[in-house]
């Protein structure tokens, strides 16, 4: 049992814990503890694999078409909600922000919204995706009760953050907040306001991957020289240093290296395909993949086998289950911190309108298109009336969703 933690920024820097049997132990920590938001964030800048499927997916989550709906389902038009998020704040599109967004999600398995307000009930003037590495959550991530009663709400909505700011440190209260997860909260540490980073689950991976870029950087730079071997049989005299030096000098543009005896030249690498570095990086891509809710149809630049029909249903299948969770995660913490559920009003994103959905749209048209020559049969066997005719496809086109 954690009895006392203290953070700087976000990280955990020392730890007081109790066992069951009543010992205290002490920890001195690396600061990555708890919160590895700033390691994250910079292996995600860094590590070619995890920059490539975090990119991606943000790209295609960015896109949403976001519209509002009134209690009967209608689009409500000129919605200032929908303004609100496709000029964000002065600095960001929709994209830009959304973009943002799914990066901290997927990354530090978090992302705080921080919405500015004149009053408390207004549309919020601006928003702004706090950056993780720059939050200390001023031990607010450590819920100590249950919250039951307004009063409890209210005091919790009451505590703030601690948000840094070109050195200059700001408090926001929780009320000007807005959560969301990649994973489901609370999963560990009692933090309801906190989920678990993807990327802590495959770090050793990811780490393997950097230092087999590096390895093949270095065997790269090496294979362009070669090492002077002894080969000294007694009837060939040993280079000096001097001479050797000299010699060294000389050829310094030619990648040679040089001991100080009689020499065989030899390559320092001489069949980098024994190494298997890109078999052991195209292994290890795959692996981050399936971390992140995709396969190698989605994305993989090593399958070779991979048809462009597999790939069209991958990555469709991706967006469906689950760059569009993500989205409906997001509208409905929005649509409840402003009150839209309250009036039966929702948020909704939605990406039918892109290309590489027209292969479900058209799915759904031909199979609408079936049903509804099945039903003129029914129809004129006497085996359906037009009642049950117009409520079976209704049915049907909720289920279809068009």
């Amino acid at each position: 049992m954690i009895i006392k933690s203290i953070s700087l920024f976000g990280r955990e820097l020392f730890r007081v814990e109790r066992n069951r049997s009543g010992q205290f132990s002490y920890t001195f920590l690396d600061g990555n503890s708890f919160i590895d938001d700033g390691k994250y964030l910079d292996m995600y800048l860094k590590n070619p694999v995890l920059s490539t499927i975090v990119n991606f997916g943000a790209q295609y989550y960015s896109q949403m078409r976001i519209t509002h709906l009134d209690a009967q389902g209608k689009e409500v038009k000129n919605s200032p909600y929908v303004k609100l998020l496709h000029t964000p704040n002065y600095f960001q599109s929709k994209e830009d922000f959304f973009y943002q967004q799914k990066v901290f999600l997927d990354v530090s398995g978090n992302d705080l919204i921080y919405q500015i307000k004149a009053f408390t009930n207004d549309i919020p003037k601006a928003i702004y995706n706090l950056i993780p590495s720059e939050i200390d959550y001023n031990k607010i991530h450590k819920i100590n009760k249950f919250i039951v009663t307004d009063k409890d709400k209210k005091a919790f909505e009451e505590k703030h953050i601690i948000y840094k700011l070109d050195d200059t440190d700001y408090n926001i209260k929780l009320k000007d907040i807005i959560p969301t997860y990649d994973l489901a909260n609370g999963i560990v540490q009692n933090s309801f306001i906190q989920s678990p980073s993807r990327v802590k689950a495959v770090a050793k991976i990811l780490n393997n991957i950097y230092e087999n870029v590096n390895s093949k950087g270095i065997n790269l730079q090496m294979s362009a020289k070669y090492v002077g071997l002894n080969q000294n049989d007694g009837n060939r005299a040993q280079i000096q240093d001097g001479d050797r030096s000299s010699i060294e000098r000389a050829i310094s543009n030619k990648n040679l290296l040089l001991t100080n005896a009689g020499i065989d030249f030899k390559h320092l690498v001489s069949d980098m395909k024994r190494l298997y570095l890109d078999e052991q990086y195209a292994s290890d891509f795959n692996k981050v993949l399936l971390a992140f809710g995709m396969n190698k149809n989605v994305l993989n630049p090593f399958d070779k086998d991979s048809t462009f029909e597999n790939q069209t249903q991958g990555v469709v299948s991706y967006i469906q289950n689950t760059i569009q969770q993500t989205a409906d995660n997001t509208m409905n913490s929005l649509s409840q911190t402003w009150g839209l559920f309250e009036r039966g009003e929702m948020l909704k994103a939605s990406y039918d309108h892109l290309p590489v959905m027209q292969s479900v749209i058209n799915e759904k048209i031909a199979t609408l298109t079936e049903f509804q020559n099945m039903v003129k049969i029914a129809k004129e066997n006497g085996t359906m009336n037009d009642a049950d005719a117009i409520a079976k496809t209704k049915e049907l086109m909720l289920k279809l969703n068009l």
